[in-house]
């Protein structure tokens, strides 16, 4: 007979058991916790320095801008000095004036602009308060550092730039000079000055809404801020300008980074309530087991006692036998039951995170002991965000199934031992053993974006969705599992900022919407091939004879369900999913054909302009696409002009592009001229011939001193180098009046035409060749 006290003992063996384990499991929790967060915590703080790098960039290229636009007045000055010097041999003070009287009012900051004919000053404006200045010779000035700025102005005859320093006058000031030479002959020097405190007020934007702390120094000087900032390991950026640097400073906000620790507590704390919570079904779940085996015990002790009594028959005894192996086998699948919740993705099935934890660091460990490699692939789903928060967490979860169906299937023979995770949100991980080359994962990586090509179904309409996949190879990105996730998921961010939809290796660099924006997306890839666009043709209006000279070609979309689309709402969208290359060899080839029947019913060859996107640059040979267009459709190059952005033309890369196409003939123009940061030494380099006033511009004429100085500006600079101007946005008798009465060549606008179909402009072409 077994001893009765056996039982309380085994029972109280069990309840220090079960306590021993949870105590363990309690133990791992906080550790992945702690973990979690640290990282979730790094990457924000990464987030926010980038937050700042980028406002730091963004304040250096604004002071820069506001310094390269004074440079302009010296520009316009030099050019108002050599056509006076070209028409009469002399320069008149009133009209001296009356010129400076258009620019100083506009320019808080500007001081005064002087000539220095022979190096002596003889221009002043506005004279009052810079009297002192008259009949000053900057060659025998008693500063040497004034003598030699002097000398080598008139010798590199380029602008050159003294300061900040204090002024006679009071202030503290930028002087910029450049030199002004007549048939080769020096001639003298014209010459800005600037108030210094101004202009950095004017550049640097304010920073109560930004993430730092600015400060500003040039030349040892401080222009803003304080000295401290200066101190420690602060974001730094250079103000290059055309002599010499300025050092811009900024320092992360303490507001910043305490919203991000009490962003980490908050989770941290939610993360030990739901730990108490696992711990205690887990404590249910144990305890329950341990009270059956309690049970099992009492009854088989009960059937020892009564077998010691009475002879209970074989039928009962086997009864009994197979009951507990029920109990036994539905235990065994409780057991199962909570293996596969521990180690599998509730909404998906796949691995989760935990596993995955688990799994990499198992794989790294066999990867180092046997000498081979692994790749990681961290992929996140671009878009998804959107769709869960338009069609909610139901429709969410179903896509998050399809997609983990569609990557299973890279499973197979032709990846041996890849194993796919969830590990949360959206991002998904593979883990690619025994790789041999390198290609391996590069080839994985296209299979699960080619995955994504066909759309979701979801509500009764297509969805499409794309993926952005980071690559690190063990042991070559990373000799240990937390590395190689901190790499991949580096590189998948850098896909994501290179347009996403791709793949990227680790290369050691860190790198909204609505259902109506969704289904958009998905009525625009369908839009070019049911013929729902058009082009609208806006005329351009010789100012003074008021003769038509050109069109521009302007994209509509009417769609049938959502009728006329702006294209303020679909062109991004157009950029952002790459169609936009395929739409704008599209515009390109029926502008030109209807430019082409229009010649070919009598009327007078027309400039026909288009615009060419960013991405047709990227993504082709666009020299040759254009060449293909205009051979096919019999056009003349030189009744063609493309229109590019500032940004544009200022890439490096695309500059052997433009170069071809202007050898072709075609008019390349710069269609929002200001609005950029472009250089204007670099614009005497580039192979343009036209520049397009923005309407942004226009539309401060008569209401903004400063938008009138800047296109006065403009149109001296155009003359300089030879260009052509035309302004778009005009609507006013007052804004036409202006642009005329500077030299404005060509004029665009709602005051003469609004932009119109092709059946429409026919009898615009009409009234204009019957008179």
């Amino acid at each position: 007979m077994r001893s009765t006290q056996s039982i309380p003992v085994s029972a109280k063996k069990a309840a220090l058991g079960i306590w021993a384990l949870l105590l363990v499991v309690f133990a791992v929790l906080v550790i992945l916790i702690a973990w979690s967060t640290s990282l979730y915590e790094e990457r924000l703080v990464r987030q926010a320095d980038q937050d700042a790098s980028s406002e730091l960039a963004s304040q250096a290229n604004s002071l820069r801008l506001a310094v390269e636009r004074r440079l302009l007045l010296s520009e316009s000055l030099q050019a108002f000095a050599d056509i006076e010097l070209m028409n009469g041999g002399n320069i008149d003070v009133s009209r001296f004036n009356a010129f400076a009287a258009h620019f100083v009012p506009a320019f808080p900051d500007v001081r005064n602009l002087s000539l220095y004919p022979n190096g002596i000053a003889s221009y002043v404006y506005p004279l009052k308060g810079n009297e002192a200045m008259l009949g000053l010779d900057l060659f025998k000035h008693a500063d040497p550092e004034v003598r030699d700025n002097a000398r080598r102005t008139m010798k590199t005859k380029s602008v050159t730039l003294m300061g900040p320093l204090e002024l006679a006058q009071g202030g503290l000031g930028l002087l910029t000079r450049q030199s002004i030479f007549v048939d080769g002959r020096f001639w003298g020097f014209s010459s800005v000055v600037l108030d210094v405190p101004a202009l950095v007020n004017e550049g640097i934007q304010s920073s109560d809404t930004g993430v730092l702390e600015l400060a500003l120094r040039a030349n040892g000087r401080l222009l803003l801020g304080d000295e401290e900032t200066f101190e420690g390991d602060n974001l730094r950026e250079t103000v290059k300008l055309p002599e010499g640097e300025w050092a811009l400073v900024g320092k992360l906000k303490e507001g910043r980074l305490r919203e991000i620790a009490g962003k980490v507590l908050t989770i941290r704390i939610f993360s030990l309530i739901s730990v108490a919570l696992i711990l205690y079904l887990l404590y249910v779940q144990l305890t329950g087991k341990a009270k059956l085996d309690v049970k099992v015990r009492e009854r088989t002790r009960e059937l020892q006692q009564a077998n010691e009594t009475i002879e209970a028959s074989n039928e009962e005894l086997l009864a009994i036998e197979e009951e507990l192996r029920e109990q036994n086998r539905v235990l065994e699948s409780k057991e199962q039951a909570l293996r596969h919740m521990a180690y599998h993705d509730a909404v998906t099935g796949v691995y989760n995170r935990t596993y995955f934890n688990i799994s990499l660091e198992e794989q790294t460990a066999a990867a180092r002991r046997l000498g081979c490699k692994l790749a990681l692939l961290y992929l996140d789903l671009d878009q998804f965000k959107l769709v869960n928060d338009t069609l909610g967490h139901m429709y969410g979860d179903m896509l998050l199934k399809e997609a983990a169906q569609r990557l299973q299937s890279v499973q197979g023979d032709q990846h041996p031992g890849l194993a796919l995770f969830r590990i949360g949100g959206d991002e998904f991980t593979i883990i690619l053993p025994n790789v041999e080359d390198p290609d391996e994962g590069k080839r994985l990586a296209e299979q699960v974006i080619e995955l994504f090509r066909q759309p979701f179904h979801l509500k009764g309409a297509e969805y499409y969705l794309t993926a952005s996949v980071g690559i690190a190879l063990y042991p070559d990105q990373g000799e240990d599992a937390p590395t190689l996730i901190r790499h991949a998921d580096k590189a998948m961010y850098a896909a994501k900022e290179a347009g996403k939809n791709r793949y990227k290796w680790y290369d050691g660099s860190a790198p909204a919407g609505a259902d109506e924006q969704m289904e958009l997306r998905s009525y625009l890839r369908k839009a070019l091939s049911r013929g729902e666009f058009e082009l609208h043709y806006q005329p351009q209006i010789q100012a003074g004879s008021g003769r038509l000279v050109g069109m521009e070609a302007l994209l509509r979309w009417n769609h049938p369900k959502l009728g006329p689309v702006s294209p303020q709402r679909f062109i991004p969208l157009a950029e952002e999913t790459g169609l936009i290359v395929e739409i704008g060899e599209w515009v390109l080839r029926v502008a030109c054909t209807q430019n082409k029947a229009w010649q070919e019913a009598g009327f007078p060859e027309l400039r026909m302009a288009v615009n060419l996107s960013a991405r047709q640059f990227a993504s082709s040979d666009v020299a040759a696409s254009v060449r293909g267009v205009l051979e096919e459709t019999g056009v003349d190059p030189r009744s063609l002009e493309l229109e590019i952005t500032e940004n544009m033309a200022m890439k490096n890369e695309n500059l052997p592009a433009l170069e071809q196409l202007r050898d072709m003939g075609i008019t390349l123009s710069i269609d929002d001229f200001g609005t950029q940061h472009s250089s204007l030494g670099y614009l005497k380099r580039l192979p343009i011939s036209r520049i397009k006033i923005d309407r942004s511009f226009v539309s401060g004429i008569g209401k903004d001193d400063r938008d009138e100085a800047i296109i006065h500006a403009m149109m001296l600079v155009a003359r300089r180098l030879n260009l052509s101007v035309v302004a778009e946005g005009v609507e006013t008798e007052a804004q036409y009046d202006f642009l005329a009465e500077h030299d404005c060549d060509d004029i665009q606008g709602f005051l003469f035409y609004r932009p119109q179909p092709a059946e429409l402009i026919r009898k615009v072409l009409l009234e204009h060749w019957k008179t």
